[in-house]
């Protein structure tokens, strides 16, 4: 390939030629004339030093130089496509798209008024919801605007994320109606779980590392026996006699059947934050201020 600047403007008149397969159809939806197409074409073929496409029965076909060079014009129409979006701002109606990674227990209890208020105010952006644990999102931060986990441990070696609390509550045991816990009134000593059988979050979660430290920090060191992942799982394991568990106590277990909730001692903490790009999209920005105006009436323990 001939070495030289090649201006992208060439680039997109090649993705709409090797699209239509056809430079009079390439020249109507760029709103330019033939000539004009064939001339920005032969430009970029000498700047390029190989052929871009060979004539075929109805129209142009392209070379594999061609084919790549129309994959590279697809990404700076995608990127242009973003910045349009991002820029664009009608009436105060943003657009694009938002990517949001969360915990369990972020998606449950925290997200979804959140989204929904969003979308009522930005109907125009389409939001993605990714559930997972609080490690498993850290690692798929290049796919998210925003990461929602359950702790307050900056990226290692990454500078350009920050993390904000966003409320702050305690874990609490999750146990089957008719426990005999759910007949006491007092805090349930965590000394006691060494009577029971406990079912486990996935490794990764932020409720198991929570659980976990309070009860090493009580000199017990329990045994994973019963590993799930998710809340759901928790929940109907709990219901079916499997053993306790730990969840939030922001996620109103209380509410489902079958189920009931009590308070540990000590009290084990627990915070859920969001993380962003120090830079981030205007769709991620309005999400966060929406945050903040809410964050008064977040739920807490």
């Amino acid at each position: 390939m001939a070495s030289g600047r090649i201006d992208p403007a060439l680039l997109l008149v090649w993705a709409q030629a090797a699209r239509n397969g056809n430079l009079h159809a390439a020249a109507d939806a760029l709103f330019m004339t033939q000539p004009a197409v064939s001339h920005r074409l032969k430009q970029l073929q000498e700047l390029v030093g190989e052929p871009l496409y060979h004539r075929a029965r109805h129209g142009i076909a392209p070379t594999p130089t061609g084919l790549s060079l129309l994959r590279i014009a697809e990404q700076i129409e995608a990127a242009l496509e973003e910045a349009r979006a991002l820029c664009m701002d009608t009436e105060g109606l943003l657009r694009g798209s938002l990517a949001l990674i969360a915990s369990h227990s972020n998606a449950e209890t925290l997200l979804p008024r959140a989204i929904a208020n969003f979308q009522r105010l930005y109907p125009a952006v389409a939001v993605r919801l990714i559930t997972t644990n609080s490690r498993a999102a850290k690692e798929m931060r290049d796919q998210a605007d925003l990461i929602f986990v359950e702790d307050d441990v900056p990226l290692a070696g990454v500078s350009d994320w920050q993390q904000e609390t966003l409320v702050e509550t305690e874990i609490v045991l999750l146990v089957p109606t008719g426990h005999r816990w759910l007949l006491e009134q007092k805090p349930v000593p965590l000394g006691a779980l060494a009577e029971e059988s406990l079912v486990w979050r996935e490794e990764g979660s932020g409720i198991r590392e929570h659980a976990l430290q309070a009860l090493k920090a009580e000199g017990f060191y329990p045994e994973i026996r019963y590993e799930l992942s998710g809340l759901a799982a928790i929940r109907d394991a709990v219901r079916c006699g499997l053993g306790v568990s730990f969840v939030s106590a922001l996620n109103d277990a209380d509410q489902q059947p079958g189920l009931g909730t009590r308070p540990t001692a000590p009290v084990i903490r627990h915070r859920l934050t969001v993380l962003h790009r120090r830079a981030p999209s205007h769709s991620a920005r309005a999400f966060l201020a929406l945050l903040q105006q809410h964050k008064t009436i977040l739920p807490s323990g």
